[in-house]
């Protein structure tokens, strides 16, 4: 019985110590509009997020296994498959009320024809239907 309420309690300190900081900060985001040849509406949406620094070791201390582990857990932005993938979506999100918000396109109907990444952004690119 002992064994099973120090196996909750580990379980219970280690979900108590994951940090619910977001992955990144959104610091700026842009709408560019403007027409095409035909007279279509087209536009340009470009999110961007702070970069965040990465920690140094001191490697003159033995490292505790804790402290291997945050280290070895933290993801950077500009290595992260999955965090620019969060990016992308949150940026469509953002993009649709932005859209809304300005009423760019009739009864809100778009096409996202093209995703570009850079370091620490995404743009999305489209047209109104």
């Amino acid at each position: 019985m002992k064994k099973y309420a120090l196996m909750l309690l580990v379980l219970l300190c280690g979900c108590a110590s994951q940090s619910d900081e977001p992955p990144f900060e959104i610091n700026n985001k842009q709408l560019h509009t403007k027409l095409d040849e035909q007279g279509n509406k087209i536009f340009a949406y470009v999110v961007s997020v702070k970069s965040n620094s990465r920690a140094n070791l001191n490697l003159d201390r033995p490292l505790t296994r804790q402290q291997f582990k945050n280290f070895a857990e933290q993801e950077y932005f500009e290595e992260s498959n999955s965090l620019k993938l969060e990016l992308e979506d949150q940026a469509v999100h953002l993009l649709k009320q932005e859209l809304h918000d300005k009423k760019y396109c009739r009864n809100d109907k778009y096409e996202i024809n093209e995703v570009l990444w850079r370091d620490l952004s995404v743009r999305l690119m489209g047209r109104c239907l």
